[in-house]
């Protein structure tokens, strides 16, 4: 069986880690620069773009495996969503007391 939306996943995590890395080498310095009136800012922002590069790289690479273990295939079963039988009423989740 094969599930899309995994791949899909890990493939706009990937895109997203991909543009954060970019703008930390285009724009990241300018952001810094900016909070020079509070250096406790700065330190702040530093504090947490140190954390976040620090978490997107393993981030980055179990999305890229999640990808090639889950790479879809020609020939494989796309397992559809379950939208419910039509004519069901939302009754079963809040009952009939409900206001």
């Amino acid at each position: 069986m094969h599930y899309p939306l995994r791949y899909r996943r890990a493939r706009s995590l990937l895109w997203v880690i991909g543009l954060f890395w970019l703008w930390l080498w285009l724009g990241s310095a300018a952001l810094i620069g900016a909070l020079h009136d509070s250096p406790v800012h700065a330190v702040l922002v530093t504090y947490a773009l140190a954390v976040v590069v620090l978490v997107s790289i393993p981030a980055a690479l179990l999305a890229a495996i999640r990808m090639v273990l889950t790479h879809p295939r020609r020939g494989g079963v796309v397992v559809p969503l379950n939208p419910g039988r039509p004519g069901d009423s939302a009754h079963w989740w809040y009952g009939e007391k409900a206001s």
